[in-house]
C-alpha cells in the first residue's frame, strides 16, 4: 500500500497493514539545539532519520487574495525584520528565536478599508485568472503521484482576520457584515470552481480547511456568527464534493473548537485536526463524544513528548485504542516544539513507527 492508501483506508475504517506516517516540522529553534545535540548541520531529520510524512499536494488555484499586496522591507537589524506582507500587514519578525510574528498594523480597520481590499486585492470578475498557467500540468503530475491530492474548501475566517486581526474582524462581523458576506462569497466562488476544475482533470482525495478559527480555551467568534457568514459555505463545498464522490476532509485549527464540531458534522466536515491537546482537543475523549463520524488527526501532547522516553510511550498507549480503531492519523499537536531534545525526537520517531503498526 501506499501512504496515500493507507490514509484513504485508516480515515474509512478499512484494513491496512500499518497507519500511515504524518510527521510536523520542528521550529528554527528546535533545529539549531538539535545540530548541538548531533543532528548534522543541513541535514533534514527526517531524511536522516530514513523517514517520510504522507505526502499532500494542494490543487486549488489562488482562493486568497488576488493579487496580493507586494512584500517589501521596511527595517532590518541582526535580530528583528519588519516588513509588509502579502496581506498589506506591517510585521516584524524576531531572528534570533522562534516565535509568532508580531503584527504591528493591518489594512483593514474600518468598513471603508474592506471595501477598498475587494475593489482592488479579491477580484474575482475572470476567475480563469487565478489558475496558474501551468496549473494543468501541475494537476495531470499530482495525478500521476503517489501524493494525496487536497482541494481548499474555505479559509474564511483566516482571510479576514489574515487582513483585520482578531481585533478589528470582530468588530466588521458587527459593523459591516455585507462586506464580510461579501468576502467570503468572492471566497466560495473560487473554491467551488477550483473544486469543480479540479475534479474534472482527475483525483480529488481531500476537501482541505485552513482556518485557526480558536484558542486555547474556545472560538474566536460565536457559533451564531460562524452559522451565519461561514457554515453556509461550508454546506456548499461539501455538497459539491460530495456530488464528485470527495467524502473526506482535513479541516486544521489550533485551539479549541469543539462548539463547532456538531456544525462540522452536519455539514459533512469530518476530520479535525491537529487536536492541541492543551486546548482540550482531545482525540480519545472526542471518539467517546462523536463516535466514528469524526476522524481526528494529531492529538500527541508534546509536552508529553518533551518529557522523555516513558512519557512518550505513555502518550502513544493513551491513543492505542483510536490508532487500532482507525479514523485517526497520531501526530504531534501542531509543530515539534524547542523543549524535545534530538535524543527524545529520535526516539518517538522510532515508538511511533511501531505504533501504528496494526
Amino acid at each position: 500500500m501506499t501512504e496515500r492508501d493507507r490514509f484513504l483506508a485508516t480515515m474509512r475504517y478499512q484494513p491496512v497493514d500499518r497507519r500511515p506516517l504524518h510527521l510536523v516540522g520542528p521550529w528554527p529553534d528546535t533545529l539549531t539545539r538539535w545540530r548541538r545535540e548531533g543532528l548534522p548541520a543541513g541535514a533534514n531529520p527526517h531524511a536522516y532519520l530514513g523517514v517520510a510524512s504522507l505526502p499532500t499536494v494542494n490543487i486549488s488555484p489562488n482562493t486568497g487574495l488576488y493579487p496580493r499586496y507586494d512584500e517589501r522591507t521596511l527595517e532590518e537589524t541582526e535580530t528583528v525584520r519588519i516588513s509588509i506582507d502579502g496581506y498589506g500587514r506591517t510585521v516584524r519578525d524576531f531572528k534570533d528565536h522562534t516565535s509568532m510574528p508580531e503584527w504591528l498594523d493591518f489594512p483593514v480597520k474600518t468598513p471603508e478599508d474592506l471595501r477598498r481590499v475587494l475593489d482592488e486585492h479579491y477580484l474575482v470578475d475572470d476567475v480563469n485568472a487565478r489558475f496558474p498557467a501551468d496549473w494543468a500540468e501541475k494537476v495531470a503530475a499530482a495525478n500521476a503521484s503517489d501524493a494525496l491530492i487536497v482541494v481548499d474548501g474555505g479559509c474564511y475566517y483566516w482571510t479576514l482576520r489574515s487582513l483585520a486581526g482578531v481585533e478589528y474582524a470582530s468588530y466588521l462581523f458587527y459593523d459591516a457584515p455585507e462586506l464580510v458576506d461579501e468576502l467570503f462569497e468572492r471566497y466560495c466562488t473560487v473554491a467551488l470552481e477550483g473544486l469543480r476544475r479540479a475534479a474534472a482533470h482527475g483525483r480529488v482525495d481531500v476537501i482541505g480547511f485552513g482556518e485557526d478559527i480558536a484558542y486555547k480555551t474556545g472560538p474566536l467568534i460565536s457559533p451564531a456568527m460562524f452559522r451565519e457568514f461561514i457554515l453556509p459555505r461550508d454546506r456548499r463545498v461539501m455538497a459539491l464534493a460530495r456530488s464528485l464522490g470527495v467524502d473526506l476532509t482535513w479541516y486544521d485549527s489550533d485551539g479549541d473548537i469543539r462548539l463547532f464540531i456538531p456544525d462540522y458534522l452536519e455539514a459533512g466536515i469530518n476530520c479535525l485536526a491537529p487536536c492541541e491537546v492543551a486546548a482540550s482537543m482531545v482525540p480519545t475523549a472526542l471518539r467517546r463524544e462523536y463516535g466514528r463520524e469524526l476522524r481526528l488527526i494529531g492529538g500527541l501532547d508534546k509536552r508529553e513528548i518533551a518529557k522523555g522516553p516513558a512519557a512518550i510511550d505513555a502518550e502513544l498507549a493513551r491513543n492505542r485504542p483510536l490508532i487500532e480503531e482507525g479514523g485517526y492519523l497520531p501526530a504531534i499537536d501542531h509543530s515539534v516544539s524547542a523543549d524535545i531534545s534530538w535524543d527524545d525526537y529520535q526516539y518517538f520517531i522510532a515508538a511511533i513507527q511501531r505504533a501504528i503498526t496494526v
